[in-house]
């Protein structure tokens, strides 16, 4: 049994609280939501050898139907690099009424330490791993549960060193399901 498997099996199980959230490397083979892979596909089509994607490769016309459960973040990093919170670049129409438009605001200011422990968790998971991460809940916050929650990180960079922002798509289902 993978680890993925073991950490399936923790959520589908756990109840609906804000503090279950799990992160998961993205890799070949993984299983997820079919969107999630399809989208993993095409952001590793266009990446190419490249080790990051480029904010160029999130292109509206590629992506249309991704769209709505968009978000573009810049991160914030301390003096040794690692992420502590990050600023809403682009929000989708879906992500925006689930939340709100935020759109140039940051994670702590909008939404609280909660999620800003998240957001900096799955982003700096994606610098180490170099690689794109799912980040896997119950529930969106506290007060806010009772939902399955999938947020797909992609790690976009200029210079394919460094990591300058994240596209993120992501999945709320408001009804219990068994596959994230």
């Amino acid at each position: 049994m993978s680890s993925f498997e073991n950490d399936l099996s923790r959520i589908q199980n756990m109840g609906p609280r804000a503090d279950h959230f799990y992160v998961v490397t993205v890799e070949d083979g993984l299983a997820i939501r079919e969107d999630m892979a399809a989208l993993v596909d095409l952001m590793a089509a266009k990446r190419g050898d490249r080790p990051f994607n480029s904010r160029s490769d999130v292109s509206p016309s590629s992506l249309s139907k991704y769209l709505p459960r968009i978000t573009i973040l810049e991160p914030v990093k301390d003096d040794a690099g690692n992420v502590v919170d990050a600023r809403y670049r682009l929000m989708g129409t879906e992500i925006s009424s689930l939340y709100g438009e935020a759109t140039g605001k940051l994670i702590s200011e909008y939404h609280g330490e909660q999620v800003q422990r998240r957001v900096c968790r799955i982003a700096n998971h994606c610098i180490e791993s170099r690689k794109p991460a799912l980040g896997l809940s119950k529930a969106l916050s506290d007060g806010r549960e009772y939902v399955d929650v999938s947020v797909l990180y992609f790690p976009l960079s200029k210079d394919g060193e460094t990591v300058d922002q994240f596209f993120i798509y992501s999945a709320v289902e408001r009804a219990r399901v068994g596959r994230f």
